[in-house]
């Protein structure tokens, strides 16, 4: 019985399938019915049984899901303990984050981290707000970044940072700093589609403002937050995104940014995962260090 194999059952398991476990993990489907067919032979007792296109747990399998995800977190636990003594380190974090995350923020904390831990590896996919809180309850991944807050009574939330969503326009639309968005009303806009945090907190600023988000001239809904700098740019409309994001193409003289008199108040970015999920002891130190990295 190996760890690698142990790992290749609690992921069938997690994802009742075969062949998404395999694709979770890199891995051939094959390669991964070859370690449950090891693990069956060592311990003499079925694992799975198959039931259409899903498999569910045996229950031997059952008792077995309990114990293997213990003996992995003891392996953890124990190579992250001996690290100053061996000078190594492994593992893998699969992280989930919304779109200003994951362009503007992961990337800087994942450098930072593999320099100093070399040995652990990193999955990065970008995905809306809304749907990484249902990849955290999945379980597809095991860290959320993210703007917004979903599913509070079952996923844990960390503030890691604050800022403020500003207005941006092309280059040659000119206005005074501080803006209020009721100056802007008649402007063509650029949105997030639904689903994204900013979006989310953007419709919050309007409900607020007793404006009737329906009386906006939205010319276009782009999935991502860079497809709307270049909108901007292009002149296609104005939009409201993340200050961070807006940064690079401001610096650049692409697009101006303003900020919006009714929003007085910062948002926070949020380190997420899922409170039934036992965190490794490399993802703790991970969101440790993006606590206190000056992004």
């Amino acid at each position: 019985m190996q760890f690698y194999q142990l790992q290749a059952f609690i992921k069938v398991a997690e994802k009742r399938s075969f062949s998404r476990a395999a694709e979770d993990i890199f891995l051939s489907q094959s390669t991964v019915s070859t370690h449950i067919g090891s693990l069956e032979k060592h311990f003499g007792q079925k694992l799975f049984d198959r039931l259409g296109k899903e498999v569910t747990l045996t229950p031997f399998g059952e008792k077995l899901f309990y114990w293997a995800r213990e003996m992995i977190k003891m392996r953890d636990m124990a190579l992250w303990d001996l690290k100053e003594w061996t000078g190594k380190t492994e593992g893998n974090i699969h992280i989930a984050a919304s779109t200003v995350p994951a362009q503007f923020m992961a990337p800087f904390l994942i450098s930072y981290f593999v320099k100093k831990y070399p040995g652990i590896q990193f999955t990065l996919t970008q995905n809306s707000s809304e749907i990484v809180a249902d990849c955290l309850l999945k379980g597809d991944a095991d860290l959320g970044m993210l703007g917004e807050k979903y599913y509070s009574e079952k996923i844990e939330y960390i503030p890691f940072l604050d800022e403020k969503l500003v207005l941006i326009t092309p280059a040659d639309v000119v206005f005074n700093n501080p803006i209020s968005i009721t100056e802007v009303l008649d402007y063509p806009f650029i949105f997030r589609k639904p689903g994204s945090g900013t979006q989310a907190v953007v419709e919050k600023i309007f409900k607020k403002e007793n404006i009737d988000i329906s009386r906006l001239n939205v010319v276009a809904y782009f999935n991502n937050v860079q497809s709307i700098k270049q909108g901007v740019k292009e002149g296609v409309g104005v939009s409201i995104i993340s200050e961070i994001a807006a940064m690079d193409y401001s610096h650049s003289s692409l697009i101006n940014y303003y900020h919006l008199k009714e929003l007085k108040n910062r948002r926070s970015f949020y380190f997420a995962y899922n409170r039934q999920k036992t965190l490794a002891p490399y993802i703790q130190e991970f969101i440790s260090l993006g606590r206190d990295w000056p992004l």
